[in-house]
């Protein structure tokens, strides 16, 4: 069983999209975006997801028919014309591509000539690894509309078939056309599965990895931004309170939840609005509870007001009062005893001391000395300290007997009792005249509450203001009388405290209060209250029903889509498989045959090996190179690794069996000259055991190939695609012109002549001019042609490597008479040519047809005459 039939016949455990995204990637060798989001929306509806699409797209199951291409024994297919293309490109669909059924055929282009317009169909319909796309006529207003199609004759086991190629999305092109094997670039690419360890497999394993883990790193990020994308939060909706009837409707929210009986609810009548709107007036009623509140916190704002007011009486009571005016009296008295001591100490002092010593500011600047004695100058000693080499703390200058005496009795002052009584009459009485500076009598009773207390005692607002202004004018006395010291006439209360009253009638607020709510009926508003909270819910489940709609539905959509997305990831059971199929086709001899290749393409330094890795021992056909301690790819150079590409490729043919034909589409991109020659000879060795079709734009390849088939004396069928005045695409048989023999150029300048000749107008114009330079250009190339194959006997011709020696016998010598002949008609040619500037003043007239005539069987005589002196 062939390995596609394998994972056909595996395939059934698949689910319907899968399956459809295994046969896209068959037939079309890889998914283009278009056909990720239709695989996503398969997908999707699997899982019950409406389609996004209009049709839906419906999975189409992996069958036979959509196998990719694979060499096989079963059949013989060849390729025998590819014609009849439509909108494919600018090609026209007059033209016919046709090839030989057993050989070398051979077809060359230069690039934009349409060549790969040709090779991109037969890559599309065989199923190449890397199709290519092919694209409709771009320079077409309906370009859009335009679907590429083809024909395609083959033979299949000797008997001619037609296959119909569409561009179509969706069309599957005949089966039995991918037993043609295609080889290209791109698909290069495609054999070198990992650039990193330069592994190989068959196309079969590389589907099921993208089908597995290409197919998941694709689709998952799409998925996991729709899913981000949904609005799934139902934290705004828990204020419909779920221990009522319209919260136990939708809570809790999520992807099951059934919303028929929350619709239901989310209306309300006109009776039951009518209701809602006089419930609150009814349960205030019915509550004393409220109103109790109401009473209790007028009660606690009254005794606030009245500790308020108590507060700022204390201020400027008489007791406050007649305490800071004693103060002020034993300051007065204990500075009156300070100024005794100091007079005292006067008297003692033989000389005069300076005024105010023994008081305040002097008595303070001697405890500082004091203090600064007993902690820093002389620690551990007492003040002061009068002994041998003592100094004085303040001028530290040393102490005389009259100094020593005059500090001892200064300090016997200090600690006199009068001295320090009045420091400390003098710190009390600073920070009386701090606090009353910062003390404040001020007050506010609300308007409210003002008005409230009129009800209950009418006099009672009229009787605080009275007392606050009172306050104020106390306070006001109390700030002179310290400032001045005059404690005369203190203003006297007008009124009573307010405040007596005012605790009262916090106390008759209580009261009240508490009789309220010995007259509630608990049940009656119980369920007052409770048929209130339902139809409350009910009006916020109103106001949030269709967003709760909105978010049970993207909580169903979130559902399914992460059921898809664990759907999407579970790959374990296709990784399984590919590793099976591995170790069965990707073995020991394989690797054998890709050696043998290796060789033919003279790569002997690289080796191909068989090892196994990873999971379940993933086998791996990969490239060793002995004694290299770098990995192969760090190593192998871009043209190497296509060069082993291309030797998987033959190994994998070989191992087929298959005797069908194969395609190659510019083999040799990017390789050197040395590379280019090996594969060109192991073409030109497979074409001697079936149909080779090589798609080249390399000239120098092309002569490769010419070459190496004449050495074998093979016989290769050429097909030249030109650019033409009408556009791309046309098929000429045999060599391209500029590769062409003098003999066959002749037939091309004599037709040449005949078109110019009939529209030639004289006197001649500049489309004369330059349709004469034009012919003159090619005879001139004619005549260099005629030397390398006449004269040179094909010993050194243009686009070959290498000179053929076994050609010298024929090479002639030029007879005098033939150097000049062929001297006059090169210089002739060059008269004509854009190639060579002429002077103006010449004004040299345009040539005839008939000159021109005349030089073109001048060539052909020339050379003529030469071939046959040579016999």
């Amino acid at each position: 069983m062939a390995i596609y039939e394998e994972v056909l016949a595996w395939a059934d455990r698949l689910p319907p999209w899968r399956h459809d995204a295994l046969r896209r990637l068959c037939v079309q060798g890889g998914w283009s975006e278009e056909d990720l989001g239709e695989i996503l929306d398969l997908a999707k509806q699997h899982h019950g997801v409406a389609s996004a699409f209009a049709p839906s797209p419906q999975p189409i199951r992996f069958a036979a028919e959509h196998f990719p291409a694979e060499a096989n024994q079963d059949q013989a297919v060849v390729l025998r014309s590819l014609h009849t293309l439509t909108n494919v490109g600018k090609i026209p669909s007059d033209q016919a591509l046709e090839f030989q059924a057993q050989g070398l055929t051979i077809v060359y282009g230069g690039n934009g000539t349409g060549k790969s317009g040709y090779a991109r169909v037969l890559k599309q319909a065989c199923r190449a690894r890397s199709p290519g796309t092919v694209y409709a006529n771009a320079y077409a207003e309906d370009y859009k509309q335009l679907t590429p199609s083809a024909t395609i004759d083959f033979e299949l086991n000797g008997v001619p078939e037609q296959a119909i190629w569409s561009g179509q999305r969706g069309h599957v092109s005949r089966p039995e056309l991918r037993g043609i094997s295609v080889f290209d670039g791109d698909c290069a690419r495609h054999y070198l599965q990992s650039k990193e360890t330069a592994t190989f497999q068959p196309s079969a394993l590389s589907y099921l990895q993208q089908l597995a883990n290409g197919l998941n790193q694709a689709l998952r990020p799409r998925l996991q931004a729709e899913i981000a994308g949904l609005a799934t939060d139902i934290a705004p909706f828990n204020v419909v309170p779920a221990d009522t009837e319209a919260g136990r409707a939708v809570h809790p929210i999520g992807p099951t939840t059934d919303l028929t009986r929350a619709h239901v609810l989310a209306v309300l009548t006109p009776e039951e609005q009518a209701e809602l709107a006089r419930l609150p007036q009814e349960i205030s009623e019915a509550d004393p509870t409220a109103k109790a509140a109401v009473l209790d916190n007028a009660a606690t704002r009254v005794d606030e007001l009245a500790n308020t007011i108590t507060a700022a009486a204390d201020i400027v009571s008489d007791e406050a009062l007649d305490a800071r005016q004693t103060a002020h009296r034993n300051l007065v008295e204990a500075e009156a005893a300070e100024r005794a001591a100091s007079e005292l100490l006067q008297a003692e002092d033989a000389m005069q001391l300076l005024a105010g010593t023994g008081q305040g500011p002097w008595a303070s600047l001697f405890n500082a000395a004091r203090e600064y004695s007993t902690s820093t100058a002389y620690p551990g000693q007492a003040f002061p300290v009068t002994s041998e080499g003592a100094v004085c703390v303040l001028c530290q200058q040393d102490l005389t007997p009259e100094a020593k005496d005059r500090l001892e009795r200064f300090d016997r002052y200090i600690r006199d009792k009068a001295a320090e009584t009045a420091q400390l009459s003098r710190n009390a009485w600073k920070q009386i005249v701090r606090n009353v500076g910062q003390e404040s009598v001020a007050f506010t009773a609300p308007p409210n509450m003002m008005e409230s207390l009129s009800t209950r005692v009418a006099t009672l607002p009229g009787e605080i203001r009275l007392f606050q202004e009172d306050l104020t004018t106390r306070q006001q006395w109390l700030k002179a009388a310290v400032l001045r010291g005059e404690w005369q006439d203190r203003p006297a209360y007008r009124g009573a405290n307010p405040t007596a009253s005012l605790h009262q009638i916090a106390e008759d607020l209580r009261t009240e209060a508490a009789r309220l709510r010995a007259n509630l009926d608990a049940a009656a508003l119980a369920a007052k209250r409770l048929r209130l909270k339902e139809l409350e819910a009910r009006r916020t489940l109103s106001e949030h029903i269709e967003a709760i709609a909105r978010v049970t539905d993207n909580l169903a959509q979130k559902a399914k889509l992460q059921r898809c997305q664990e759907d999407l990831s579970n790959t374990r059971a296709i990784s399984m498989l590919a590793g099976q199929l591995a170790k069965t086709y990707v073995s020991e001899t394989l690797a054998g045959t890709m050696n043998d290749e290796l060789n033919r393409l003279d790569l002997y330094h690289i080796r191909a090996g068989v090892s196994s890795s990873g999971d379940a021992g993933a086998v791996r056909l990969g490239i060793q190179l002995q004694e290299c301690q770098l990995d192969p790819h760090l190593v192998l150079s871009e043209a190497e690794q296509r060069m082993c590409a291309l030797a998987y490729f033959f190994a994998e043919l070989q191992q087929s069996g298959s005797s069908s034909g194969i395609v190659f589409d510019d083999p040799v991109s990017s390789l050197d000259h040395n590379h280019r020659t090996a594969v060109a000879r192991r073409i030109v060795q497979e074409s001697t055991l079936r149909q080779v079709i090589v798609f080249t734009h390399d000239a120098v390849f092309f002569g490769e190939l010419v070459t190496l088939c004449q050495d074998a004396q093979l016989v290769p069928e050429i097909r030249s695609i030109t650019y033409r005045a009408e556009g791309p695409g046309y098929i000429d048989a045999g060599l391209p012109y500029d590769m062409r023999r003098h003999r066959d150029r002749i037939a091309y300048h004599r037709a040449d002549h005949q078109r110019i000749a009939a529209s030639f107008n004289n006197p001649p114009g500049d489309t004369e001019r330059l349709a004469m330079r034009n012919a003159y250009d090619d005879l001139r190339v004619t005549i260099e042609v005629g030397i390398e194959d006449t004269i040179l006997n094909e010993t050194v011709v243009r686009f070959r490597d290498g000179i053929s020696v076994g050609r010298l016998d024929g090479v002639m010598i030029v007879q005098e008479a033939e150097y000049r002949e062929v001297q006059r008609l090169h210089d002739r040619c060059c008269r004509n040519v854009r190639a060579h500037s002429h002077a103006a003043g010449q004004q040299r007239p345009v040539t005839q047809p008939p000159e021109l005539l005349q030089d073109i069987e001048a060539v052909h005589t020339l050379f003529q005459e030469i071939r046959r002196r040579r016999g």
